[in-house]
């Protein structure tokens, strides 16, 4: 049985441009890829998990992909088609460069996710990590809002609908590879 009852979602849509090649297709912790390597560990935990891209071709396995059908790279559009098209009130994303998450980390979102949450994000003291928490489908008329406006800026999506950000004293689950020297490092953590 899954322990987590609504759908997951890792966003492997960007455009890696810190990184010199699309990250979501670098090699990781066994797997062919990144994008699959956190799509395996998601399985484990959620009854449905979804890749979020700009199309489905890039990634080598059998994935449901969420595709936005916009030119531009913006979380604020990968959220709205995300929630449009997810079959669960809320969802949880994670994105594909924070691959240290894991159920722990999950588990205390959930637990600090309610009713009255539109959104709940992880936090540590280097400040909050959007790309991982719970968003519900209630949000989709502030996106829109947003992405009309040209406001691209989750912060500012936080700081305008009923979030909770869920500190963690630990730094290292949310590692993000953005660069070659970080992915690197992130491939010597796991040996």
């Amino acid at each position: 049985m899954k322990r987590f009852l609504m759908e997951a979602v890792v966003l492997a849509g960007g455009k890696s441009s810190r990184m010199g090649q699309d990250k979501a297709l670098l090699p990781f912790g066994g797997c062919a890829t990144l994008a699959e390597y956190q799509y395996r560990r998601l399985e484990a935990l959620f009854p449905t998990v979804r890749l979020s891209a700009k199309g489905a071709a890039k990634f080598g396995f059998a994935a449901e992909v969420v595709t936005d059908g916009e030119d531009l790279f913006a979380p604020t559009v990968a959220l709205k088609a995300i929630l449009e098209q997810s079959t669960t009130d809320a969802v949880f994303v994670l994105a594909v460069d924070i691959p240290f998450v894991g159920e722990r980390e999950i588990s205390r979102l959930m637990e600090a996710d309610s009713a009255e949450t539109d959104v709940v994000v992880a936090a540590d003291s280097r400040g909050n990590h959007p790309l991982c928490g719970i968003y519900k489908k209630r949000l989709i008329p502030w996106l829109e809002r947003a992405i009309a406006a040209d406001n691209h800026r989750l912060n500012d999506l936080l700081a305008s609908v009923n979030s909770r950000e869920v500190l963690f004293e630990e730094s290292r689950p949310f590692i993000n590879l953005n660069r070659p020297e970080e992915y690197d490092a992130a491939l010597e953590a796991l040996r």
